[in-house]
C-alpha cells in the first residue's frame, strides 16, 4: 500500500522559499518577520514532513541540497502563481480589476446604457465592461447559462430560477418624425395606423404579440402595413425617413427628439416592464453588483 502524499504547510514552503533564495537564515528570518529559532522550526517541519533534507547548514554557511535546488525552483514559482491569484482576487474584490458581463434586448435603453457605462466606467475604470446584445429570448438563455452576469429584460419575471428587479413600466407609444402631421398631437388613437402608412416588427419579437394584442382589442383588422423588419432598431429608422409611423417600446426612441417622436395612445396603455434578471442561485461579483446597483440607482425614463 502506497504512502500518502505529503501536504506540507504554505507557511513553511515560504520559509524555505526565502533561505534558499538568501541562503542566510537571519536575513530570511527578518524578511519574514520570524525570530531565527522560529524559521529553524519551520524549516524542520518541512523537511520532516518530505521525510528528505533540502538545505545544509553550519554555523557559517548555509546551502540547498540537489533535492532543495530542483525543489525551490518548482515551490518558487508555485508560490509567485499563488501570489499573483491572490492579487488579482484582491482587485476584483475592490474593483481594480475584473470584467462585468451585461445582457441587453436589443430593443431598450439604446440610449440610456451608455451613459451609465461612462458613469460606471468614471468611478471604476480598471474593470472591463462587455455588453450581450440579443432578443429578449436570447438575453434570457444568456443568463440561464452564465454566458453574462446579470441583464436589462422584460421576461424572466416568471421563471421560478430567475431574480427580477423591476426598473421601470414602459408604454408603448406611436412614433412619427418629428414633421409628420401627427407630431403635434399631444394623444392619438389606436385607429389612427388606418389612416396612415406603418410598419412593424417581426411576429417573432416578443414586442409583436403585445401590439397585435392590443391593436385586435382595440382596432381590429388593419390594412397591411408597407413594411416588417426584425428589430426596433430599424423599425426607429424607418420612422425617421417619414416612411412610416410605427408603435414601439418609449425607450426605444432616441433621447433627441428632432427626428423622432413618441405620441401616447389614447386608452389604457400598453406596457411591458423592464426590469434585471440574474440566476437566483449565483452570486455576483463586485463589479456586476456595482453596476446592477448603479442601474438601479440611476433609473429609467418611462413613465
Amino acid at each position: 500500500m502506497s504512502q500518502p502524499v505529503p501536504h506540507p504547510k504554505l507557511a513553511d514552503l515560504r520559509a524555505f522559499v526565502a533561505v534558499g533564495r538568501l541562503l542566510a537564515f537571519a536575513a530570511a528570518a527578518k524578511e519574514l518577520h520570524l525570530s531565527e529559532s522560529a524559521l529553524s522550526r519551520r524549516i524542520a517541519s518541512l523537511e520532516q514532513e518530505l521525510g528528505l533534507r533540502l538545505l545544509d547548514r553550519n554555523t557559517r554557511s548555509v546551502s540547498l541540497t540537489a533535492p532543495g535546488e530542483r525543489f525551490l525552483a518548482h515551490v518558487q514559482s508555485a508560490i509567485a502563481e499563488l501570489d499573483r491569484a491572490v492579487q488579482d482576487l484582491y482587485k476584483v474584490a475592490r474593483l481594480e480589476g475584473g470584467e462585468v458581463s451585461v445582457g441587453c434586448m436589443f430593443s431598450a435603453v439604446h440610449d440610456f446604457l451608455p451613459a451609465v457605462i461612462q458613469t460606471f466606467q468614471t468611478k471604476h475604470p480598471l474593470v472591463f465592461v462587455r455588453i450581450v446584445e440579443a432578443g429578449a429570448d436570447e438575453v434570457l438563455q444568456s443568463v440561464h447559462s452564465g454566458q453574462v452576469d446579470f441583464a436589462i429584460n422584460y421576461i424572466g419575471r416568471t421563471e421560478s430560477d430567475v431574480v427580477f428587479t423591476p426598473l421601470a413600466h414602459e408604454r408603448f407609444v406611436l412614433a412619427c418624425a418629428t414633421g409628420h402631421p401627427l407630431s403635434r398631437l399631444h394623444q392619438v388613437p389606436w385607429g389612427v395606423l388606418r389612416q396612415y402608412p406603418y410598419a412593424q416588427v417581426a411576429q417573432a419579437s416578443r414586442n409583436r404579440a403585445l401590439i397585435d394584442q392590443a391593436l385586435a382589442e382595440r382596432v381590429g383588422q388593419l390594412p397591411p402595413p408597407v413594411c416588417e423588419v426584425q428589430h426596433i432598431a430599424t423599425l426607429i429608422g424607418l420612422v425617421e425617413s417619414g416612411a412610416a409611423v410605427a408603435i414601439v417600446p418609449q425607450l426605444t426612441l432616441p433621447r433627441d427628439t428632432h427626428k423622432v417622436v413618441g405620441i401616447p395612445l389614447e386608452g389604457p396603455p400598453v406596457v411591458r416592464t423592464i426590469g434585471l434578471i440574474r440566476r437566483a442561485d449565483k452570486s455576483l461579483t463586485p463589479a456586476a453588483q456595482a453596476f446592477m446597483q448603479l442601474l438601479i440607482d440611476t433609473g429609467l425614463r418611462a413613465d
